[in-house]
């Protein structure tokens, strides 16, 4: 969804609003306007007829520091469009209305396609359609729309068809590669410290072990990988305990615990110990936390990876 600021920004620049984002004919040219956590962003759906003029656009824009001018985060020129992403703090939006007054006249100047023309096979548009896919907006024929709308259903319906492997495999492996992970949770806990960077090296491993095993690229593999860290995380909080248990068994003469008491004995305290109890639970929260701040990202560009391409009509 988008906030207040750009739909008010939409309003005034004769965009429209739908779909969790604005779009439309943005100082001639088709843009998307969106944002999410901490950022802003306006892609332009475009093609660039010649490379040179791309180059001295680009170098134009590098004579400007943007990121202290204008909070610009990214700058991406691809191959279908530009995009713009702000770092979304008090103020953005003057920043934002102030760098499109200074870059969309040089899109003009540097010969950038404009709205009026199809983002599909860049012939000239009359009136046209607009059409969400992936989140951005494009400027097409009807016709060039259906073709791309079939395009992609056919992509879709292929990659499912050619996504080998088995849930089973793919749940071994993220398993076993936890378990790697959670060995250095312990170590990391009995060190006395909790960090998210360890949180992330389950995950990866957790991912690897998933891929190494030939688990299914589709939906199903980031709830995996979810419970993989999950399980990680509270194997590497006991496994915490059992080292230091390993530990004072060794150290201590005349010691009654042996080393197959150890799961015993750890169960009894959880029941009959509330204060142990209380910190397993602290452990394992804390550690579900900062696995999560680590893994979040990773988790995200695993979904984006099995997600089916999406295709809406906006008008």
């Amino acid at each position: 969804m988008i906030g207040s600021g750009l739909k008010k920004f939409a309003v005034e620049n004769g965009l429209r609003v739908a779909k969790g984002v604005a779009y439309g004919n943005l100082r001639g040219f088709a843009a998307t306007l969106s944002e999410g956590s901490g950022y802003k962003q306006i892609v332009i759906t475009t093609k660039f007829a010649d490379p040179n003029k791309l180059q001295e656009l680009q170098a134009a824009v590098n004579q400007k520091n943007i990121a202290r001018e204008y909070r610009v985060q990214r700058l991406d020129f691809g191959v279908d469009g530009i995009r713009i992403v702000f770092g979304d703090t008090v103020g953005t939006m003057k920043k934002i209305a102030a760098f499109v007054d200074w870059f969309f006249p040089m899109l003009h100047v540097y010969g950038v396609q404009g709205a009026e023309l199809c983002g599909e096979c860049g012939g000239q548009l009359t009136g046209g359609c607009w059409k969400l896919i992936n989140g951005v907006a494009y400027h097409m024929h009807e016709s060039c729309a259906e073709h791309v709308r079939g395009q992609i259903a056919s992509d879709n319906e292929s990659r499912k068809l050619e996504s080998e492997g088995s849930y089973v495999t793919g749940l071994f492996g993220a398993l076993l590669g936890a378990a790697i992970g959670a060995v250095v949770w312990a170590l990391v806990l009995n060190a006395g410290y909790v960090a998210s960077l360890v949180g992330l090296l389950i995950g990866w491993l957790a991912e690897k072990g998933y891929n190494l095993l030939k688990g299914k690229q589709s939906k199903g593999k980031v709830v995996i990988l979810a419970v993989a860290v999950v399980l990680g995380v509270v194997m590497g909080t006991f496994a915490a305990d059992v080292m230091t248990l390993v530990q004072l068994i060794n150290e201590t003469e005349g010691m009654m615990l042996t080393y197959g008491d150890i799961p015993q004995f750890l169960l009894m305290l959880l029941q009959e110990d509330a204060e142990y109890a209380a910190a397993v639970a602290t452990n394992i929260g804390m550690g579900l936390l900062f696995a999560g701040l680590g893994v979040f990202a990773l988790l995200r560009k695993t979904g984006a990876e099995v997600a089916d391409q999406k295709f809406v009509d906006l008008d």
